[in-house]
């Protein structure tokens, strides 16, 4: 099902196969309100309005965050 920005709807536990460097990487994930610091191992990616916490070696992915899309002082 499409979600707001007209993408897919992620889901924990979905394999996230799409690029993972360059724009979708998140470089720093203190921006975005929602967001804390990956565990080792872990990456967020970005897509859309949502933000995917995702296993380096597998692509599973452990977290969604919606709707955190402003970033900047305080994420607003």
């Amino acid at each position: 099902m499409p979600g707001p920005d007209g993408g897919r709807v992620w889901h924990r536990g979905d394999r996230y196969d799409g690029p993972r460097g360059g724009m979708w990487a998140v470089q720093d994930w203190r921006q975005y309100r929602g967001l804390s610091a990956p565990p080792p191992g872990y990456y967020w990616v970005q897509y859309g309005n949502q933000f995917l916490l995702t296993a380096v070696a597998t692509g599973i992915i452990s977290s969604v965050i919606a709707g955190t899309y402003a970033a900047g002082p305080g994420g607003y």
